[in-house]
């Protein structure tokens, strides 16, 4: 069985050695890191749960992402959404996507 490496990196990623049928999305190290040389911002965000909640989605489609700290923590600020280079794309179609559902839901409920 061969070891299951990062994508970025080249790393040996350490298997647990009890495999739970449960596994979180946040858990991988390989898709809670951008490389900084080659990423995009993909959005940007005043409240950190949206930009978290844009991250959780691309990380459950195994696209990495990372979002900036904030400059004060508790101060309104903008946060950063970045992706990798090569996910680009992908990542805006999805978030396009989901924002595009949500709205027409909405729209459909009025």
């Amino acid at each position: 069985m061969d070891a299951k490496r990062c994508d970025a990196c080249g790393a040996v990623l350490a298997a647990s050695a009890e495999q739970s049928s449960t596994r979180f999305v946040d858990d991988d190290p390989a898709l809670r890191y951008v490389d900084p040389i080659n990423r995009t911002e993909l959005d940007r965000f005043v409240r950190l749960d949206e930009a978290e909640l844009a991250c959780g989605l691309l990380r459950s489609n195994d696209i990495a992402c990372e979002v900036s700290s904030m400059v004060l923590p508790g101060l309104p600020a903008e946060l950063i959404l970045w992706v990798n280079n090569r996910d680009a794309e992908l990542a805006w179609a999805l978030l396009a996507d989901t924002e595009r559902e949500a709205s027409r839901r909405d729209n459909d409920a009025a």
